[in-house]
Parts: C-alpha cells; structure tokens; sequence
C-alpha cells in the first residue's frame, strides 16, 4: 500500500512540475505558484516517509533514489537548510539563480544571500514554522547573487520533522521572478514618471503632496509650491524645432534635479509647465532665495543642434498652510502668482496674495462677458483718420476695435485683444472687425471716397491661420472692395516670433495688393534687413516718440533718423499720436508722409467718421493757416 501511494505521489508531482513548466514559458504567476505549491505538498510525506522506521533500507534507498532525481531536475531552486540556517543540500536550479557554484553555498548560512531587508521577516516565520504555528511560509523576498545583484524569489518555505514530530530540516523552494517585478517596476515607474525628462509626472506629485499634507498636519511643518512655466517656450519649437524644444526641457530637468534636496520633489506636468516642492519650510526669505536661484540656472546658454539658446521662466509661489489646505488650492494659487510674474515682465517670481485671488475673479467674469461679447453685439468699431502731409488730404482710416458692456463699461483695445486671446476667442473676433471695417469701407466708397484706404490690426494668431489669406480675399471679394485699398497694421513684435512663417504670409499679402504697415515701430528691434527682406510699405512711429517733440532733442533725433531712413528705402512714414501744432510742423519739416492723431480726430464711430470726411477742409484750413 505504501509503494502504491508512494508511485502516486511521485507521478502527481512530475505532472504538477510539468504543468508549472507550460505556465513559467508564459511568465505566468500561476504556474511558479504550481510548481513551489506542487513540490512542497508532495515532497513532505515522501522525505517523511524516506525517515521513517518502518520501511525496509531498500525501499528507503529507493525513495531516495527517486527523491534525488526530483530535487536535482526540479525548474525551481531547492535546498534542504540545516535548523541553524545552513545549506545542507541544493539543487543545479538553486545555484543558477543565486550564481554561485554548488560547493561555494553548501554549509554556508542561508540568510547571507538574503537582502537585509527582507532578513527579520525571514527569521520570524522560521521560529512560526519551529513553533508548530504554521505548516509552511510561503512570500516573495530579495537574494543577492554572485556579482551583488537584487534577485526577486517567490520562497516557500517548509519544515521536516520526523515520525516523533521532531524538526529535522527545512527544504525551501525558490522561484527567479525578477523579469515579473522589473516589468512591474517599469510600468510603476511610467506611471508615476515623465517619459521625456524622467521627473515626477501629475500622478506622482499628487500622491507626494497628500503625502505632505498629511505629515504637515501632524507636525505643523510648512511646505511651498513653485509652479512656473518657460517664458514663450513656443517660439523655441517653431524656430528650431520640437526636436530641439525636447532638448530644452530635458536641460531643464537636469539643472532643477540637482538644485533640490532629496526630501524636494520635481516634477513636470507635461509641456513646459513644471512644479518644485520644497518640503519643511521655515522663512519664507528661503523661498525666494531659491526661487531666484531657479531663474538664475534657467538662463543659462543652452547649446542645442548648433544654436545658443537663452531662455527665461516666471514662478509662482504658494505656501502651505497659509495659501490652502488641499492640493488643488495650493496648485490654482501658484498659478496665480506665476501669471501676475508673467505680468511683471516675465523672469521673476511672485508670493500668492489674496489680491490675487480677488483679480483672478474680476478676470474670469470678463472672460465670460466677452464669450457673449459677439452673440449680444458688444462688440463696435471707432474709426481715426489719417492725413497726407504733403497734400493736407485725408487719404485713409484706421479701424480700432471697442467693446461697450452694461456692466464693465467701455474695454480698453489692448484688454480686448489679451482676454480674447486668454478664451481663444481671437480668431472670431479678428473676423468680425475684418468683416466689419471692409463692409465699413464700401459703404464709404459707394458715397464717393474711391481712394481711401482701411487700415486694420492683425494678431499673431490670426496671421498664422492656414486659410488667413483665403479668408481676407473670400471677404473683400464679396463686399466688392480692391485689395490694394487694405493696409494691415502688425508689430515688430508679431513677426520676429515666428520670422520664416510670417515672411510667407506676408508676401502671399503683397501678391494680391494688400500694403502692410509696422505698428509700434522705435519700440522693439527691426534691422534695415527685415524692413527689405518684408517689403514693407509703412512704417508707425510709436507715439511715445512723437509724444516729446520738441521738448526732447533726443526723441526728436530718433524720429528725424527714422524718416531718413525710410525715405531711403521708399518706405512711407505714419507718425502716430500727434497732438500739437509744433509736432505736426517738425514732422512736415523733416518729411513725414502721413499723420494720426488727436489733432486731426479722436477714435470716433461710423457716423460721426462719416460726418467728418464729408468736411475735412475745416482741418486742412487749420493747419496750413
């Protein structure tokens, strides 16, 4: 009977090892389980039975012989441990996984190849398996192989005892899971990871600030968020490419990891867009060191495919408790102060302020008024004439944009543009004064005034629309308006954000007869090049230059060497926000071709615009008199 069951039990533990095999070809948990589980279950009554004194020596030498057979050609790792923790008896399995040749780990303790973190664990449910607690201990743990490599096991751990009950030796078996937990380790760590910059993503810095959150409410520690962006870290990727913008932010990355503590956390929430916290805080004089610190190592030339590369950042800086008690309030309230650096002139940082909050409001209720803006028709058009210098004749009309809310009263053109943009309302409200100044201009030219021109302003967004020129000649087509009668007016600003664009559209513009204008001109850097390379038919003296004639010889030299130097490149002049008799009479001496300003007209509406072309002698009479 015993050899029947003893045939039995050896045939159900070849079958369950070979199911196990079939289940560890496909990395799967389950048939590791199998084998250690098999093994361990069936192995128990034969090495009993092989101690047992009630079997014949042959019939012992044969269970034996066959215990050998399975122990040496187990896939799993075994070895019968001595109760002081020695390995008494290990199998090929055992010493492929730990690296080390069979003579070199007999008779050595066990428990120095086992991580020291995983030792007291080990050790407490070997006193559990002596105690008679528990039957077996079966976890997963760390070894440390030949060349000091963390090898990952699934252990099941059991205890022999012999007829009397007495405790003989432990047989343990090991499964190598190690590519299982690095698969694991690497879709954690691209879970809570950026791919790109290797930093802490959203995820990541969700759970360590409600980490924080937690401590800080046991301890009444302080801790700050920075939450900062690069400084128009667009124009990087349109100039040089993403490629190059990829570079950038992986720069970045580098430099802030190696500014912080270990106890700080980076992180990048995707785009340029990255978040420092910096833990256990006690001044605030702290924080701004740091933050000066973080403004100073950003802009630093960086070298990428050929091009130096300098480039600036605003940070916003909210403090825990006194600035929120949750994360999504600390993170809004950084975001404020980052936007109001912005506001400061970019490549500062700002503390959060309650004023802040207060603003934020005001804002966001004039973002929603201006998504009603068009639907409500809030939106209107004033009109400023332009006069020839040399014949004293009104030769064109600038259409300025006004938006006249119940509420709000009326909106300055430069809020307009800046909230429209905020709400991506831009596009359609740069259609509407587009429509509406070229509808403007035909009615004007069905009373008579054939030769004036309509100058209108044009945003970067709006220019940079795949179908902006299709769109324009769609309008003037089916108003009946020629093209050459169209001026728009773009900032210096505008066309060296994104030069090689810009210099398309501009030219596709020239080709169908439409002038262009530089607004603002004096107040950002255009070379004598760009003025050629753009075919430029105007230029605008900013106001502030006009605003100190005569007073100011040297705005006076700028604007005399302005003139010059169009007239040399056949550029006309526009001299914009003249006021007074003594700014018109420099400007007609020193050659200015055109005037716009409070002398001639304020802003006014279509038909007081109207009124006032119908008689211009009154001005002409003025001035030449």
């Amino acid at each position: 009977m015993k050899r029947i069951f003893m045939q039995i039990s050896l045939a159900l533990m070849l079958l369950i090892a070979g199911i196990g095999v079939v289940g560890l070809l496909h990395y799967n948990y389950l048939g590791i389980l199998f084998i250690i589980t098999g093994v361990a279950i069936l192995s128990l009554p034969l090495i009993q039975l092989i101690h047992s004194n009630k079997l014949l020596d042959q019939e012992k030498d044969e269970l034996q012989n066959r215990f050998t057979t399975i122990f040496d050609f187990q896939a799993v790792g075994m070895a019968l441990i001595s109760l002081e923790g020695k390995l008494l008896k290990v199998n090929p399995s055992f010493c492929q996984i730990l690296g080390f040749p069979e003579n070199e780990i007999l008779h050595v303790n066990f428990t120095r190849f086992l991580h020291s973190d995983d030792l007291m664990n080990y050790q407490y449910y070997l006193t559990q398996l002596l105690d008679n607690s528990i039957k077996t201990y079966q976890c997963e743990q760390r070894l440390v192989n030949q060349n000091g490599e963390i090898v990952w096991v699934i252990t099941n751990l059991s205890l022999i005892r012999d007829q009397q009950n007495r405790p003989l030796y432990f047989i343990s078996q090991i499964q190598n899971i190690s590519a299982q937990k690095n698969a694991e380790e690497q879709l954690r760590h691209m879970a809570y990871h950026d791919p790109l910059t290797g930093l802490a993503n959203r995820n990541k810095l969700e759970q360590y600030i409600h980490h924080l959150i937690s401590m800080a409410r046991r301890h009444q520690n302080a801790f700050a968020l920075l939450f900062f962006d690069l400084d128009r870290f667009k124009n990087i990727n349109d100039t040089i490419g993403h490629g190059a913008g990829d570079i950038l932010l992986q720069i970045v990355a580098e430099r802030l990891k190696s500014m912080v503590r270990s106890t700080d956390l980076v992180a990048r929430l995707g785009g340029d867009e990255f978040v420092v916290v910096i833990t256990d805080v006690k001044k605030t004089e702290s924080l701004a060191a740091i933050a000066q610190k973080i403004l100073d190592v950003i802009l630093k030339v960086m070298v990428i495919k050929g091009n130096d590369i300098y480039i600036t950042t605003s940070i916003g800086i909210s403090l825990y408790p006194y600035d929120g008690q949750t994360m999504q309030t600390l993170m809004k309230n950084a975001d404020l102060a980052m936007y109001r650096a912005k506001e400061q002139g970019r490549n500062n940082y700002q503390f959060y302020t309650l004023e802040m909050t207060t603003r934020a409001q005001e804002k966001m209720a004039l973002q929603n008024a201006i998504g009603h803006a068009l639907v409500k028709n809030e939106f209107i058009l004033h009109y400023q004439p332009k006069m020839d210098l040399a014949t004293s004749r009104i030769t064109g009309i600038e259409a300025l944009l006004r938006w006249q809310n119940k509420e709000y009263g009326m909106i300055a053109p430069d809020e307009i543009v800046s909230l429209a943009e905020e709400t991506g309302l831009i596009i359609p409200v740069s259609e509407w004064v587009m429509t509406t100044a070229i509808k403007q201009l035909k009615q004007w030219q069905e009373m008579g005034f054939n030769t004036l021109t309509m100058a209108i302003n044009c945003t970067g967004r709006q220019l940079r629309q795949a179908n902006f020129v299709e769109s324009l000649l769609h309008i003037l087509n089916e108003n009946g308006v020629p093209a050459s009668l169209i001026e728009l007016e773009i900032t210096e600003s505008l066309v060296m954000q994104d030069t090689e664009n810009m210099l398309r559209v501009l030219y596709e513009l020239k080709d169908l007869g439409i002038k262009i204008a530089v607004d603002d001109f004096g107040t950002g850097y255009w070379s004598l090049n760009n003025l050629r390379r753009f075919s430029v038919d105007k230029i605008k003296i900013d106001k502030s230059f006009i605003s100190q004639i005569p007073m100011n010889d040297t705005c006076a030299g700028i604007v005399s060497a302005i003139i010059a130097m169009a007239k040399k490149l056949g550029v006309r002049v526009i001299a914009e926000g003249v006021e007074t008799r003594e700014q018109y009479e420099f400007l007609l001496r020193e050659g200015c071709s055109e005037i716009q300003g409070y002398l001639l007209s304020h802003p006014v509406s279509s038909d007081m615009m109207t009124e006032f072309l119908k008689k211009p002698e009154s001005i002409s009479n003025q001035l030449t008199t």
